[in-house]
């Protein structure tokens, strides 16, 4: 019987790992336990981004500035229009005031209750900020099956995968990844998905195949972490020290071997696990940024949506 399946404290550890309560260290597995939404415990990506907002992501300051400016000001002087909500929110977003962003996505929700553009961003962007049961009803809503949308359904896959669904979340991610045309981060998260279902060997399949695609360092730390799983000692050695120092993969690689070989028993951290290992990457949702727009950003009110229609839940962000 091979290592991964017989070592149910291998199983846990990843669940741990899953559902952000492996605290360790295992830098090239978790990148640290912040706990931020923007992935899950750096191995599932709350919201893999299309080449259109990634192009926006990629503009320079100064034009996002000018941006988040011009549709401030737009949306300040007609609140209720959709096109001015979206877009400043998507500017917001870019620029890293999320919170922000989600407020004026919950604005907009009081007028739009109904179209699922709004919701796909409102969805994805509550994941991304941890609101996970709003973000699985709203995501519900904004997957159109005579339009899917390879973003929202990526996202309902790692809202399952965050609940502990991962037999539930492979399918949605297999759809999202025929759909957007073999995306790399769509590739990882279907990758840790199959890890977490104890498909050591297909997930690593995977991430070779998200590694070669591009230069993701999320990638080569998950496939280093799938590797030291199998027992894959060396190879995993090779993989990590791509995008960490090799003190770091020396120790990481020590602690793979250390929990592939323990009985099936709950895994205790180490107190002697250097801290350098543990990641000090808490950082906050938002940014500086630009001279935002004084908009005057109201609690959204619950509407009355029609039949089949979301109700924002989340609470208003203050806008900092």
């Amino acid at each position: 019987m091979p290592l991964w399946a017989a070592s149910k404290s291998t199983k846990k550890m990843l669940r741990q790992i899953a559902t952000g309560t492996f605290c360790a260290g295992l830098a090239f597995g978790l990148g640290g336990c912040a706990g931020t939404s923007d992935d899950l415990a750096a191995n599932l990506l709350s919201d893999p981004q299309s080449s259109a907002p990634a192009k926006v992501a990629e503009a320079p300051q100064t034009e996002l500035e000018k941006a988040v400016t011009y549709w401030g000001d737009k949306f300040v002087k007609s609140p209720g229009s959709l096109e001015y909500a979206l877009n400043y929110a998507r500017n917001l977003k870019a620029m890293g005031n999320k919170r922000l962003a989600l407020t004026v996505l919950q604005q907009a929700a009081s007028y739009h209750g109904q179209d699922r553009e709004l919701a796909s961003e409102y969805g994805r962007l509550a994941l991304e900020l941890d609101q996970v049961q709003v973000a699985k009803q709203v995501l519900a809503f904004a997957d159109n099956p005579a339009k899917p949308d390879w973003r929202v359904i990526s996202a309902r896959g790692t809202v399952l995968a965050k609940e502990g669904n991962y037999k539930e979340a492979i399918p949605m991610f297999e759809r999202a990844l025929a759909l957007s045309n073999q995306n790399p981060s769509v590739m990882n998260n279907l990758a840790m998905a199959y890890a977490l279902d104890g498909r050591a060997a297909q997930s690593e399949q995977l991430l070779r195949q998200a590694s070669a695609k591009g230069n993701s360092a999320k990638v080569e730390k998950n496939l280093a972490l799938v590797l030291g799983l199998q027992g894959k000692y060396d190879e995993a050695k090779v993989v990590a020290t791509r995008v960490l120092p090799q003190d770091a993969v020396q120790a990481d690689t020590a602690l793979v071997r250390q929990m592939v070989q323990l009985d099936p028993q709950p895994y205790q951290s180490s107190p002697t696990i250097a801290p350098s290992m543990i990641a000090q990457n808490r950082t906050t949702a938002g940014g500086s940024g630009p001279a935002i727009a004084n908009a005057q950003l109201r609690p959204s009110t619950q509407p009355e949506p029609a039949a089949g229609g979301w109700t924002p839940q989340v609470a208003t962000a203050a806008a900092n």
